[in-house]
């Protein structure tokens, strides 16, 4: 069995990056001819759909984004205080902790 244009072990890292970044831009140019070659969709279609993508990126890492700030200021203590009146709050602390007591 030939080895022929196999890569070496030690290069393997490199060529599959190398090889992933042939096929995506592959991938982006079969987009891109599927765009220019359909004569009902014009120019200014294409340029819209790309920044719309663009867009929905953008849009989808801000709401993790919002979300991870929002649990790691929970986690710093920053939670909305329940409004109810002190008084309120005793009896149930103190009810509570008679539960756990008797």
């Amino acid at each position: 069995m030939t080895i022929e244009g196999r890569p070496d072990l030690e290069n393997s890292q490199q060529y599959w990056s190398g090889e992933y970044a042939r096929q995506r831009k592959d991938r982006m140019q079969d987009a891109i001819d599927d765009y220019l070659q359909d004569n009902k969709v014009s120019a200014r279609q294409t340029y819209e759909e790309m920044l719309s993508g663009v867009d929905d990126v953008i849009n989808y890492h801000k709401k993790s984004m919002n979300r991870a700030v929002e649990l790691k200021s929970l986690m710093m203590g920053h939670r909305e205080t329940d409004l109810f009146d002190d008084t309120e709050l005793a009896i149930k602390w103190k009810s509570d902790k008679i539960l756990l007591t008797e």
